[in-house]
């Protein structure tokens, strides 16, 4: 077994044997931390790890963001602030989130922190609402249809925000370019096509000239030539998130670019796209949102959280755990400012790390004066080309 699964197992271990893990010691504020860890799907009865050599892709994340949010912990130890976190296995039945709440395990609580989505983010969201707790949720990019919960931050912006944030994109940077949005037949492609007719639409007609072509399920790089101009800047705009499709508008463009001119935009999906790295994309412009954006070495405490978290794990950081560095540092520091006040700072920028988030209060109804919940709206503009990952905006 390598370093990497010695060192996961010997984690997954340690929050075996104890139901509910402390991460650091002493006094309030007290930190309610929810990660899926599924410890009873990966040991036995008998506490043995029924995995093998190998580490299940479903707990690879939540472990991910629990070790970024530990050495933003030793981080905060170092500037002598303490908090108390408590962490819970939202997969462990004895761990339900209602099971705490009835118990009173979250009633000293001043925040909850979840990296969760579905049925237990709903259910974060109600008793956060229900015991007046600020409740982030880290990861889940979407409102679950909640209303009135001043309580709920959502760090993750959600679809409508990156279709808004490549509209304005395209409209600043691509306005008299040939326009072509390519998508499939089906609600899930409606749903992303209605949203820029939306965006697009004045009292005097439409801003942009958008050519939407419907593709069938399976079709070809002539199918998408139809639609371009070889005597313009063609601009392809993915219309669907369907991984598939997306995968073979990027790799048929890139067999299109040597007779057309063409910039192809994508949706939030493409950031962990290997095709983008191969090598005959490499002279074709690729643009997409994305709610994270890392720099490297270029900021200087990433290369050393990065060396830290190897030399910890064996392995680099990757998203989940820079997020979960940040929004345990981040919110923390809120708590110590002001623990009763977190939402009213939301936007204190003193401690940012990495992302610069930008939380506004969501207001469904525009007559209401409580706001349904708080969302981050800074997505970041990638641009992929000649071998360089840039950040547009």
């Amino acid at each position: 077994m390598n370093k990497t699964g010695i060192f996961v197992i010997a984690l997954l271990i340690l929050f075996f044997k104890t139901s509910v893990a402390q991460i650091q010691q002493e006094t309030p504020p007290r930190i309610a931390l929810f990660v899926p860890l599924y410890l009873d799907s990966v040991f036995d009865a008998s506490g043995k790890y029924k995995a093998g050599k190998t580490i299940p892709k479903y707990i690879s994340s939540a472990l991910d963001f629990y070790q970024g949010s530990n050495f933003a912990l030793d981080s905060l130890d170092k500037e002598k602030i303490k908090m108390n976190v408590q962490v819970y296995d939202v997969k462990n039945p004895q761990q339900s989130v209602y099971k705490i709440a009835d118990a009173g395990g979250l009633d000293s609580v001043s925040l909850i922190i979840g990296a969760v989505n579905g049925k237990e983010y709903l259910d974060l969201a109600a008793v956060a609402k229900e015991k007046k707790i600020p409740f982030v949720s880290a990861s889940y990019p979407n409102d679950g249809g909640i209303s009135a919960n001043p309580y709920v931050v959502i760090v993750n912006p959600k679809l409508n925000t990156h279709l808004q944030v490549i509209y304005n994109y395209i409209l600043k940077n691509f306005g008299t370019n040939k326009l072509v949005m390519l998508r499939r037949q089906n609600g899930a492609d409606d749903r992303i096509t209605e949203v820029f007719k939306s965006l697009n639409a004045s009292g005097s007609g439409t801003v942009l000239n958008i050519q939407t072509t419907t593709l069938n399920n399976v079709f070809t790089a002539k199918d998408i030539a139809a639609s371009l101009d070889s005597t313009r800047e063609n601009v392809i705009i993915c219309g669907s998130l369907d991984d598939n499709f997306a995968k073979n508008i990027i790799s048929y463009a890139s067999t299109l670019s040597p007779n057309y001119k063409i910039t192809l935009v994508g949706m939030p999906t493409w950031q962990d796209y290997p095709e983008l790295s191969r090598p005959e994309i490499k002279n074709l412009p690729v643009i997409y949102s994305a709610s994270f954006f890392n720099p490297g070495e270029e900021v200087s405490w990433v290369e050393n959280f990065t060396q830290r978290y190897g030399r910890n794990t064996y392995t680099k950081p990757n998203e989940m755990a820079f997020r979960g560095l940040e929004i345990m540092y981040l919110f923390s520091h809120l708590l110590q400012k002001d623990k009763a006040n977190i939402i009213s700072n939301l936007n204190d920028d003193k401690h940012l790390l990495l992302t610069d988030f930008e939380f506004k209060p969501i207001y469904k109804n525009k007559s209401s004066t409580t706001p349904d919940y708080y969302e981050n709206k800074r997505v970041f503009i990638l641009k992929q080309w000649n071998d360089e990952l840039t950040k547009e905006n």
